[in-house]
């Protein structure tokens, strides 16, 4: 998420809906030989479902210094993928970005796996995005880079301005990937050795960011249904070896989530003093009513929970530090109810979340990640526990340990997002 606000850029007016071509003024250069088209952020899309998915609120950005309005991000899951497992990717026109005019353009997609997320803190516009300027300059701490292009079926960009694309993790992390088209010379894009060297020109016209697992963890809940004010203890085994671990659970109300929006806004002019301070964000609830427990200094997946989190509620990290820096145990207004704890411990634990007396009955969703501390591994896992007066039967659907989004959790195939891609 915090590379697609970086690279917003301003997004220019557009009276309707229909292909632009890149122009000088709407691209900003990283280095000397790539460029980023500023409305990349919102063209390409992860489209595979992972083992652990939760529903997110509608999300938008507004860039005040181009009048663009809110424009919709088009992520409405926080998904986190399987190592060895096929991510699909689709790039297309979407409000705000028409692509038709890119239509026969070669493509290549930049594979990166990050040693921690990118954010937006003291991030400016020469480092674009918080990384992909320095990963192109051979200048970042990365895990790996790798290049898909024809021989593995990334080719040009279709006469509908589409493209889509594959690609399969072999090891869990964050991964960030970039679309380039190849402007100038034969080659684009090449790597060696892990590192990205450019023959030619090149313009970024798409970015994305995963959350990779390595294997699953093993959620169950020790009590199933509680009564609302009591903990929720959920027994964790996972296949991370003898180190310590970072657990990260978060417990929200089935359904919430999906019927709230985020809005993303960046103020001030976008030159080489573009800084964290720009972006705003307001969210559609007032509070989130509940109780976050996190350790000190401590993070997950790359993102340092135990400070404010100025980005939205979507994505995992984005949910995890909506819930931790927002939640309260007196919240009012519109709110939603959920709860987090963020601690380290053995591999295998029990990890407590609190509730609130004051919750509505009803399935509340868990998601669970753990991160070794060491070594980097990722194993999650999802299900619902029901919480309800004298533990009784639960009115809000039965529970589940298993993963995978809960069947009634209104997942993106049945929520509406049509209007949020370009008509044309």
């Amino acid at each position: 998420m915090a590379v697609a606000l970086i690279l917003a850029g301003p997004v220019s007016v557009m009276s309707t809906v229909g292909a632009t071509p890149v122009a000088e003024s709407q691209s900003v250069s990283v280095t000397e030989n790539v460029d980023v088209w500023e409305r990349s952020p919102l063209t390409l899309r992860t489209t595979s479902e992972g083992p652990t998915t939760i529903v997110a609120p509608r999300t938008f950005i507004n860039v005040e210094s181009a009048a663009t309005g809110d424009l919709p991000l088009n992520k409405r899951t926080a998904t986190i993928h399987e190592r060895n497992e096929s991510i699909n990717m689709s790039f297309e026109p979407r409000i705000g970005a028409g692509t038709r005019a890119l239509a026969g353009d070669e493509a290549q997609l930049l594979a990166v796996k990050l040693d921690e997320a990118p954010t937006t803190e003291g991030a400016n516009t020469s480092d674009i995005p918080g990384s992909l300027g320095d990963v192109l300059a051979n200048n970042s701490n990365i895990t790996s880079s790798e290049l898909l292009d024809d021989a593995e079926g990334v080719g040009a960009i279709s006469d509908e301005g589409e493209l889509n694309a594959s690609y399969t993790p072999e090891s869990g992390g964050v991964y960030a990937f970039a679309l380039v088209t190849v402007d100038s010379g034969e080659e684009g894009l090449s790597v060696s050795d892990g590192n990205v060297s450019v023959n030619g020109n090149v313009t970024v016209v798409g970015v994305e960011q995963a959350v990779v697992q390595d294997n699953a963890s093993t959620v169950e809940p020790t009590q199933n249904p509680v009564n609302p004010g009591d903990n929720v203890t959920l027994d964790v085994a996972t296949e991370i070896g003898d180190e310590n671990v970072t657990h990260a659970v978060v417990l929200v109300k089935q359904g919430e989530l999906q019927q709230q929006s985020s809005t993303v806004t960046v103020s001030g002019e976008l030159n080489e003093s573009f800084s964290q301070d720009q972006i705003t964000v307001e969210n559609s609830f007032d509070n989130v009513s509940g109780v976050a427990t996190v350790d000190d200094n401590i993070s997950i997946a790359g993102v340092n929970l135990s400070t404010n989190q100025s980005i939205p509620a979507i994505g995992v990290q984005g949910l995890f530090g909506t819930v931790v820096s927002e939640a309260e145990s007196d919240a009012d207004g519109e709110v939603i109810h959920a709860s987090a704890t963020v601690v380290s411990a053995d591999s295998d634990a029990n990890v407590t979340v609190e509730t609130l007396d004051s919750w509505p009955n009803g399935a509340y969703q868990y998601v669970h990640v753990a991160v070794g501390t060491e070594s980097g591994t990722i194993n999650s896992d999802t299900g619902t526990v029901a919480i309800s007066p004298g533990g009784g039967p639960d009115n809000g659907g039965s529970p589940g340990n298993g993963g995978g989004p809960p069947d009634n959790a209104g997942g993106p195939n049945n929520t509406a997002d049509d209007d949020e891609d370009e008509e044309e």
